[in-house]
């Protein structure tokens, strides 16, 4: 009897809760169990992981996939939050498939002397579809069948088993094991490109008959197994939260801890959903955190707690209980699902922290209709200029950035570059009270760091204090900051600092009462092209040698005060 406080074991002779049979007592081949070995930090197993979803594409009723996170690669890093996706089962499994490197797999725990890399049943990912296609040309002495069912009102998962034997088992104990995955969890994997939104697949959650199975006894040709088994799903595993919808259910019997002679998978279906519409406000996407601005589109998470589709929602939504705005949404949610749906953009005054509204229409049950959640403004920096510290990986070539300002005005600019590039840049900042958005791309999308050499970018202001900093992410990675009141400081006012004319051919004119400021002129790519003093009276600055284009003139004062002008010359 297994022992945990969250499962039920019940042994039946005869069906209980289900109309018919559901395992074919005619002889049939093997299905084949790959479990395949991984873990977040392991550079080649989104490879694997690729490699093993085109198998189950390939064989869609007879590949079944349990991806274990287990071993060095798997051990998450508390210091930046790390989700572990580790299981109390892992390690015990890994071990006993000497595996000597990641991603490794084992295909039914059989050993295949010409595959196998350490005398074990661990393989490479390149032999997993050969050794898949002989267990699937190979017969099976036993058949297995699976369906479950999960309540809604208490995460009960109800599973049935059958098996028949239409063979002897040349050992007189076999073991069921039944098997829960989870599917589409967002999270951080070293080399796949998505930086922290790689979408892991097929992860071993929990083996609800324990580390190596439920006991049978008899089998020998003839024999029939059914066995129901019910388990309380709990709310998350490690602090990663179950979403039921994507729970899978493998059982499989195997030849005492080792070969697994066949399987089968079944993704519950559901019961106990109370009402018919039913729609629920569950939170916000975090889009809005670090907000920068006046304005904001919300994106509201929805989720369909009925059993008709949704198809349509009425939303009103506020902020800072300023004036709402009502938006008609139409799509398609099926029972269970969630969705998040982008808002239009919403004015509103902002406070450090901030609270949105939201009310969808009436539906069976009004009581999750509508909620409050908060968002925290952006931070606002000092600063007349900011550096950008950029390290490239081994592919500089495929690395640009830019800075815009809030209307999309490009500030700044940069890359393509050669491999393995260093750079310090300053970059100026032509005005105050304004949102700057930082956007760094990779075109072949897996960021600059760390599949290909340890790549890293950071913003920092005048002081030298870090702003932000990444260079894990996919495509392109884009951060907005705030610059605050604090350019134009008492000195420097429009009645003693004018700039004319502004566009000019390349020759401007600064008339100032200040005496002795220096300044600097940068261009788009964060390059001093002229430097200088400016004195009281008028003073010419000439950049005619330089090309046309925007660049951007900052000024300082004796007292160290700063103020910053864009520069058209045409």
């Amino acid at each position: 009897m297994l022992k945990n406080y969250f499962l039920l074991f019940t042994l039946i002779s005869c069906l209980t809760g289900f109309s018919q049979t559901i395992v074919s007592t005619d002889s049939q081949n093997k299905k084949v169990i790959l479990e395949e070995y991984t873990g977040i930090y392991c550079v080649y197993c989104p490879d694997g992981h690729s490699r093993a979803q085109a198998l189950k594409n390939q064989y869609p009723n007879d590949v079944f996939l349990i991806n274990i996170h287990t071993g060095g690669y798997a051990i998450p890093n508390p210091a930046i939050n790390d989700p572990d996706f580790r299981t109390p089962f892992g390690d015990a499994i890994a071990s006993q498939s000497n595996l000597t490197g990641y991603p490794s797999g084992s295909v039914n725990r059989q050993y295949f002397s010409s595959l196998a890399s350490n005398g074990g049943t661990a393989m490479g990912r390149g032999n997993w579809n050969t050794a898949a296609s002989q267990v699937l040309n190979q017969s099976a002495y036993v058949n297995v069948g699976v369906e479950a069912t999960i309540n809604v009102q208490n995460n009960e998962l109800t599973v049935h088993v059958e098996g028949y034997y239409t063979g002897n088992s040349p050992q007189n104990t076999n073991y069921l094991n039944v098997v829960l995955t989870q599917n589409n969890t967002l999270g951080p994997q070293t080399g796949g490109g998505m930086g922290s939104d790689y979408n892991h697949m097929h992860r071993l959650v929990h083996m609800i008959t324990g580390q190596w199975g439920e006991v049978i006894s008899t089998t020998s040709t003839g024999s029939f197994i059914d066995e129901t088994f019910t388990y309380t799903i709990p709310s998350n595993y490690n602090g990663i939260d179950v979403l039921i919808t994507e729970l899978n259910v493998i059982a499989f019997i195997t030849e005492t801890q080792q070969e697994i002679i066949s399987g089968a998978e079944y993704t519950p279906t559901f019961v106990g959903i109370e009402h018919s519409n039913d729609a629920a406000v569950m939170g916000l996407d975090d889009n809005l955190n670090d907000n920068c601005g006046e304005i904001a589109s919300p994106s509201v998470v929805v989720q369909n707690n009925g059993s008709d589709p949704i198809t349509s929602l009425s939303i009103e939504y506020s902020i800072n209980d300023g004036s709402s705005e009502t938006y008609s949404w139409t799509g398609s949610i099926a029972s269970l699902e969630f969705t998040s749906i982008e808002l239009p953009s919403i004015g509103y005054s902002p406070s450090n922290t901030n609270s949105v509204n939201i009310i969808i229409s009436d539906d069976d049950n009004n009581n999750n209709n509508s909620n409050t959640f908060y968002f925290d403004q952006s931070n606002s920096y000092e600063t007349s200029f900011v550096t950008l510290n950029l390290l490239t990986d081994n592919y500089g070539s495929e690395t640009t950035w830019n800075l815009k300002d809030a209307n999309g005005f490009i500030v700044a600019q940069g890359g393509p570059y050669t491999n393995n590039f260093t750079a310090s840049l300053e970059i100026g900042i032509p005005s105050s009270n304004e949102c700057y958005t930082f956007t760094i791309n990779d075109s072949i999308g897996d960021g600059i760091c760390c599949a290909y050499g340890i790549g890293s970018y950071s913003i920092s202001d005048d002081s030298g204090n870090e702003i932000f900093s990444g260079g894990e992410f996919s495509s392109t990675e884009a951060t907005t900051f705030r610059v605050g009141e604090s350019l134009g400081l008492n000195s420097f006012t429009d009645e003693n600092l004018k700039i004319f004319p502004n566009p000019s051919n390349g020759i401007f004119t600064v008339k100032t009462t200040i005496t002795n400021s220096s300044y600097k002129i940068y261009n788009l790519v964060g390059q001093t092209i002229k430097s200088g003093f400016i004195n009281n009276g008028e003073n010419s600055i000439d950049i005619r040698s330089s090309k046309d284009g925007i660049y951007f003139l900052m000024i300082k004062s004796t007292n160290g005060e700063k103020i910053g002008y864009k520069l058209i010359k045409n």
